[in-house]
């Protein structure tokens, strides 16, 4: 995913430490601020996914060294041609372009670091396709049988059952708990919350009404809905 050009400020993903230009005419870390010695415009060459970073106080690019390490400060036709290499989110790898050299923070002490570019292989997902040992087959009789459910016998025909389906004897289950009936807006809030859920034949709360009306008269109860 290419960095869109702008002002950036380039931080030490280790630390709060940010990429900062020294007035010595040096690169190195400092403390994340928002002087202008420590904000960067990331510019694209044009037709390409190479870049030019600028410091925005002095107007000088990054470049390296002829042995490829110490970054320091130059005018725009001196400046290091470097590649991004996206690594996720908005982290990504400032790279020698054509070369195996990434910038580094040391972020060895509290005051300014000079940074470098070091030689390194960056990770880049499966090492040469080894992806470990195949797994065996399994035979047909190790293979877990899903569970199926099947209907409650108590919802038989001729069972003489109050419930007309299933739904309506498991809301019953739920809803009137021993220990801790559900009240009346409970009960209107939970059905909707399975509809929601994608459930399906959920009770409506009036179909749900008339269902435990027959049990109560069935049993010889009062309407216990709290």
């Amino acid at each position: 995913m290419p960095l869109s050009p702008g002002l950036y400020k380039i931080h030490d993903t280790d630390s709060d430490r940010v990429l900062t230009y020294y007035s010595s005419n040096k690169i190195g870390t400092g403390v994340n601020c928002d002087a202008s010695y420590a904000k960067w415009y990331v510019k694209y060459y044009p037709g390409s996914l190479r870049y030019g970073i600028q410091v925005m106080e002095y107007n000088k690019y990054l470049a390296v060294t002829v042995d490829g390490s110490i970054p320091y400060g130059v005018e725009e036709d001196d400046a290091s041609v470097l590649e991004l290499e996206h690594q996720f989110h908005d982290f990504y790898l400032i790279k020698l372009a054509g070369t195996r050299y990434y910038l580094e923070h040391p972020n060895i002490g509290p005051d300014g670091t000079i940074v470098k570019f070091v030689d390194k292989v960056a990770f880049k997902g499966p090492n040469s396709g080894d992806t470990g040992s195949i797994l065996k087959p399994k035979t047909n009789n190790t293979i877990p049988t899903p569970l199926i459910l099947r209907p409650n016998d108590i919802l038989s025909r001729g069972s003489g059952s109050q419930y007309t389906d299933d739904a309506h004897f498991h809301t019953d289950i739920l809803f009137n708990m021993p220990r801790n009936p559900f009240t009346r807006n409970q009960r209107m809030a939970t059905l909707e919350w399975a509809r929601k859920l994608g459930v399906s034949n959920v009770p409506t709360m009036e179909s749900f009404d008339e269902c435990e009306r027959r049990l109560e008269v069935a049993l010889g109860k009062g309407n216990n809905t709290a």
